[in-house]
């Protein structure tokens, strides 16, 4: 996109220096060197206006490729921001839930614990039930066992009579 610019006062075009006339004199110059200085002289103007307006061509589009660039920028950095936000809630969120599951298993190895400690107790208190009546079984078996033994040798005394009394001699003779 290229923009016409007003010329300068006295500035002269390319085509308006190359067509310029000039009032002949009998001593003056000589007029061939004097057209082609001026033709070369608007071949540079002509050279340097095209490359003016290509630069300007140019700035016009790097202009508006900065325009475009700060636009994406700013959206970029609007998204940035949300994006941004939006990671912090997430990881917030995961941070909540990771503490709410630590207190979860905690709570449940907490019940976990209770449960196997009466679970221990019961254990232990069915063995010493269950030693407590071996013991006992044990003890009425052995006391079942001394009065059998005891009738036996109380039954076995009886049967051997009164026993001599130390007082009296001896007559029933050598053994």
């Amino acid at each position: 996109m290229s923009t016409t610019v007003s010329n300068p006062p006295g500035y002269k075009s390319p085509d308006s220096i190359r067509n310029e006339e000039f009032v002949r004199r009998m001593r003056g110059l000589d007029a061939e060197a004097v057209y082609e200085y001026l033709d070369r002289l608007a071949d540079q103007i002509q050279t340097l206006e095209t490359e003016r307006d290509e630069l300007r061509a140019e700035s016009d589009r790097l202009k508006a490729e900065q325009s475009r660039m700060r636009a994406e920028l700013d959206e970029y950095e609007q998204v940035g921001g949300r994006v941004n936000e939006q990671v912090v809630q997430l990881l917030s969120q995961a941070q909540l839930v990771a503490e709410e599951m630590v207190e979860d298993v905690n709570r449940d190895a907490r019940e976990r614990l209770g449960h196997v400690r009466d679970h221990e107790r019961q254990v232990m208190q069915s063995a010493v039930d269950a030693a407590g009546d071996q013991v006992r079984s044990y003890a009425h078996q052995a006391q079942a066992q001394m009065k059998t033994i005891m009738e036996s040798f109380a039954s076995q005394v009886e049967q051997l009579g009164e026993p001599p009394s130390l007082h009296e001699p001896d007559t029933r003779g050598p053994a």
